[in-house]
């Protein structure tokens, strides 16, 4: 037994016996060859395991917890990491690229008047020196069919659609909009959203083993529903921006409460979608 080499099976897989002269003993498991390795010291502790009703147990919940675990914490740990330490030049190529598709795609120029595009961004740059923020945010508007809106793009550019500043019935309700979309740049929403929609679909991929046909599909549909529940939370943490910087401006954030009910009257006609596929919270709630 000292002039060989023996390799134990695990569970039901064979066991193997090389000689030093080259030969190799392949044998499956057998009651006689496990008391013949037990008597010399080769003990299958991982086949007793996989046998073993409690361990198994035990293996399924100690996984299922680091699964849950990774796609909860890990991720969105990961996340913040890479996004602080990835250069402004990736934001700002993404932003070039998306802000050209949504040109060619979506937006029209907008309608409003050069007087009234120059007020409403001397008045924003205005509110970001009184924030005690430095950044060179620009200020873009556009026409579209897509309503009452704005959108915060990955690095410093904000888009107001006519339909918005038509909308709102006070500057100081325009004013929370904008400090929200300010939110979303502040605290890069978007490039998070970039690098958590990859991570999970890795994630995903890894898991099955494969990206094709039902399994894709359904890894895509697992992906979309985590990504809308990390988009409901950075719209949260957008509207908490605001409120605190309404505060800060303002000295009260009731102008929010008041653009909140306008886009609730204003969307009132629209088709009801269920809170797990909103990438926004209700806006009772907001």
């Amino acid at each position: 037994v000292a002039d060989v080499k023996i390799n134990v099976g695990v569970g039901s897989t064979p066991s193997k016996i090389a000689f030093p002269d080259g030969w190799l003993f392949v044998a499956k498991p057998s009651d006689e060859l496990t008391a013949f390795l037990k008597q010399h010291g080769q003990h299958d502790w991982m086949g007793k395991l996989e046998k073993n009703v409690t361990a198994i147990l035990l293996s399924c919940i100690v996984i299922l917890t680091l699964t849950i675990g990774i796609f909860t914490h890990g991720i969105p740990w990961l996340t913040n990491k890479m996004v602080t330490y990835l250069p402004d030049s990736a934001s700002m190529m993404v932003e070039d690229r998306v802000l050209v598709s949504l040109d060619e795609q979506l937006f029209e120029p907008s309608n409003l008047t050069l007087s009234q595009q120059t007020m409403i961004r001397q008045r924003f740059e205005s509110h970001l020196r009184a924030l005690g923020i430095d950044e060179d945010v620009r200020l873009l508007f556009r026409s579209s069919e897509l309503g009452a809106n704005a959108f915060a793009l990955s690095h410093s550019t904000i888009i107001v659609l006519d339909d918005l500043v038509a909308l709102t019935e006070t500057e100081q309700q325009l004013d929370s909009i904008l400090m929200h979309e300010l939110g979303h740049i502040e605290q890069q929403h978007v490039m998070k959203a970039i690098v958590r929609s990859s991570l999970l679909s890795l994630s995903v991929a890894m898991l099955t083993g494969e990206s094709a046909g039902v399994i894709d599909n359904l890894a895509g549909v697992g992906v979309f529903v985590a990504n809308n529940g990390q988009s409901q939370q950075a719209e949260r943490e957008a509207d908490r921006f605001a409120s605190d910087s309404m505060w800060q401006i303002h000295d009260t954030n009731q102008p929010m409460i008041e653009m909140f009910e306008l886009l609730q009257e204003s969307s009132e006609n629209e088709a009801e979608i269920p809170a797990w596929l909103s990438t926004h919270p209700e806006l009772t709630e907001r």
